[in-house]
């Protein structure tokens, strides 16, 4: 009897499986359940849009791998997901009256959702992509509208209307700025103008000149585009009238925003002098000549204007040259990678529309026919309705005004738009002490809604690396494909950390002391009277050989740091600030070998397959130790009867020269690798590898770069060669 219930229980399960899959199917082909589907597509496309508005702003400033992967997924995933759900809702069986709202709301909401112009440097046509594809939805949607124009009430018909039409005008003021200030119109046209004008402003300068005061300085911030072609002529040039702009203008100019001696002045003035840089640089992504490198003047600049003087009380001395930097670079990741406002642009359109678009909006979510909203009842026609439509409707149009005056604030309080207003500010003398522009323009400039970067560094150390890898079961499999598993050791080994003030301190140090002490860390030596026993460490046939050998080196001493006698507190706080210089420093150039070979001099494939013999040599040297004292103790006793290969012979030469500094007393050891770091990491800095600097901008920005900006505008563009290099090749 039991056995028998067993069996009528189970058929009754059996029969149940197929029905209830039958009963979903039937679900999910009604009406009903064609527009639940259309609702979770909506919910989802609303979903990544908000991550694009929200998240795409702060890629600059982030250097994780996963914040980019979840912006990109949003990105890639946004524009399919909503011409999906519009086709969707065109293409659907059943009828409801919100369908179109959520069509209209949805194209207003890819309007929003634009703001990157391109997610790499390789990804130049993505603006022209995502203009087409918005025209094409303005399209969908316009049909989706007539195709219910009967049926819907006459308010929410004239509603509907104006915001479609208000997104197919916010369409054509994005194409018209793209085709008239696009990023190939300015990286030609544009930057002839200020290669030109530049080839000729120390002469219409003079020779009178002080970078403190920025008199003589008749860099560009605005106004270039006032040109003149002379007769007979193609030649185009900047004309020298009122509607220019220059960094001297700025510094000279008699307003209390610009001419106050306190430290918001002061940053108001760096954003002009940053963004007439930025334009300085962009002649590089044109491959333009930069006429103005051989002058004291462009030294200057950099040498006695950016490191000193205008320093702000409470911060370090490195803090303005910092600063002016990371605003350029800030306005150099907007020009490639977002939809950035141009200066040539007025906002007045912009806030119109705005006006506008909110304002329908709020009328639209308001109106008795959304508040009074009730499904028609079934007049032969399939009408469908979950009871959760209306609250969709509304969480969308909400969203909507959120995102909507969240990008309308980013153009408004943007870098951009504040140079413009500053030099409006310059231009016009009315506007000085007036009781509601200045106010305005001083709340503007005060609040920044984009940050810049992170001032974090990438750390790898290499023979860390071989003692934190042992216990992992993947890095053994001995099926792992050797890339595969090199990736594996960079992310498992690889951290970020916070840019320390003293290692800022030492750079400025280095810097103010003069451009010409930059050789490879041979200054250094030479400072210390370490030449003759050491030159042979930095006598390398590549800068990358020089690196990795200081960076044993410096890791071996790391490893008997706390084996040191105890020193007086003063001695002490000085020993540790020079090792966090020299670790932190040997750590991120390690870092850029393993992970950022491209912003190194030479090859970057030939670096690549350096770094991984390297390593692999040093798992194979070094394998079995679990602690500190095992990797210091086998570096000793192998550092010299290992082989003779490249890899062994680097290791070798960076134990050798790691025994050599130890003999030395910690406060000498530790500042002189301090200055050899700052030294190296300097000397790699200078590139005519423009391209892989811009690129790094998209993955959150490095210190090399920094640095390499720097440089640029000090003059320093060529790479410059290490003692070995000028040996082997003295002309």
């Amino acid at each position: 009897m039991a056995r028998g219930n067993a069996d009528v229980e189970m058929l009754r399960q059996n029969l149940f499986v197929p029905n209830a899959t039958r009963v979903a199917m039937a679900w999910s082909t009604s009406p009903v359940g064609r527009l639940a589907r259309v609702e979770v597509l909506v919910a989802l496309c609303c979903s990544l849009l908000a991550v694009l508005v929200f998240l795409g702003s702060g890629r600059r400033a982030s250097g994780s791998g996963f914040f980019r992967f979840v912006v990109w997924t949003a990105l890639m995933l946004s524009y399919p997901a909503v011409s999906y759900t519009i086709g969707l809702m065109q293409s659907a069986s059943f009828r409801n009256e919100l369908v179109v709202v959520w069509g209209c709301f949805l194209l207003l909401l890819l309007g929003c959702a634009d703001g990157i112009a391109a997610y790499s440097m390789d990804d130049s046509d993505q603006q022209a992509r995502t203009l087409l594809n918005q025209a094409l939805q303005v399209m969908y949607v316009l049909f989706l509208l007539l195709s219910y124009v009967n049926s819907l009430p006459e308010q929410l018909t004239a509603l509907l209307s104006i915001l479609w039409l208000l997104s197919a005008v916010k369409l054509g003021m994005r194409l018209r700025s793209f085709l008239l200030s696009g990023r190939g119109r300015v990286l030609t046209f544009d930057n002839k103008l200020i290669a030109d004008y530049m080839s000729q402003e120390h002469g219409l300068s003079g020779a009178d000149y002080d970078a403190v005061t920025m008199r003589g300085y008749l860099y560009v911030v605005a106004g270039e585009t006032n040109q003149e072609q002379e007769a007979g002529c193609r030649e185009h040039r900047i004309k020298l009238v009122d509607g220019l702009v220059t960094v001297e203008q700025v510094w000279q100019c008699c307003g209390e925003l610009l001419s106050a001696g306190t430290a918001a002045a002061a940053r108001r003035r760096d954003m002009c002098l940053s963004f007439a840089l930025f334009k300085l640089l962009r002649r590089r992504l044109g491959q333009y000549p930069l006429h103005e490198t051989h002058l004291s003047k462009t030294r200057d600049l950099v040498w006695k204007g950016l490191l000193n003087g205008g320093c702000i009380a409470g911060a370090g001395e490195s803090e303005r040259m910092f600063r002016v930097i990371e605003v350029e670079l800030g306005f150099l990741f907007d020009f490639y990678y977002t939809r950035h406002p141009s200066p040539k642009e007025t906002l007045i359109p912009d806030t119109v529309v705005f006006a506008a678009v909110v304002a329908s909006s709020l009328s639209f979510l308001f109106s008795s026919a959304l508040l009074r909203y009730q499904a028609p009842p079934d007049g032969g026609t399939k009408v469908a309705t979950t009871g959760l439509d209306i609250w969709l409707t509304r969480m969308v149009i909400i969203l909507f005004l959120i995102l909507e005056m969240f990008q309308y604030l980013g153009l408004l309080f943007s870098d951009w738009r504040k140079v413009k207003m500053l030099c409006r500010y310059v231009l016009e003398p009315c506007w000085h002490g007036h009781p509601v522009w200045e106010p305005l323009l001083r709340l503007m400039c005060g609040v920044r809604l984009t940050p810049y970067w992170n001032s974090s560094l990438g750390q790898h150390s290499l023979l860390y690396a071989c003692f934190r890898t042992q216990n992992s079961c993947i890095l053994r499999a001995p099926l792992l494909p050797g890339w595969a598993r090199a990736f594996l050791i960079r992310s498992k080994t690889t951290e970020q950390k916070s840019l320390p003030a003293a290692v800022k301190d030492a750079i400025h140090r280095t810097l103010k002391s003069g451009l010409w002490q930059i050789r490879h860390g041979e200054c250094a030596l030479e400072r210390y009277q370490m030449m003759n026993q050491l030159s042979w460490a930095i006598d390398q046939q590549s800068t990358v050989h020089s690196i990795l050998i200081w960076h044993v080196a410096t890791t071996m001493c790391d490893l008997q740091f706390d084996k040191a006698p105890p020193h007086h507190s003063d001695a002490a706080g000085a020993i540790e600030s020079h090792k966090q210089v020299a670790t932190t420093l040997s750590d991120y150039c390690c870092y850029l070998v393993s992970s950022a070979p491209e912003l190194l001099p030479g090859h970057s494939y030939d670096t690549q397959l350096l770094f991984e013999t390297v390593q692999s040599s040093a798992e194979q040297h070094l394998g079995g130790c679990r602690s500190k004292d095992d990797t210091y103790d086998k570096l000793v006793n192998q550092s010299y009867d290992w082989g003779a290969s490249m890899p062994d012979r680097i290791l070798a030469d960076g134990a050798r020269l790691g025994l050599q500094l130890l003999r030395n007393t910690p406060e000498l050891r530790w500042k002189m690798l301090a200055d050899v770091w700052v030294e190296i990491l300097l000397s790699v800095a200078p590139s005519h590898n423009v391209t892989g600097h811009v690129r790094k901008l998209a993955t959150g920005g490095e210190l090399v770069t920094h640095l390499w900006a720097l440089l640029t505008h000090a003059g320093v563009v060529d790479p410059l060669l290490n003692r070995f290099q000028r040996r082997v090749r003295p002309f």
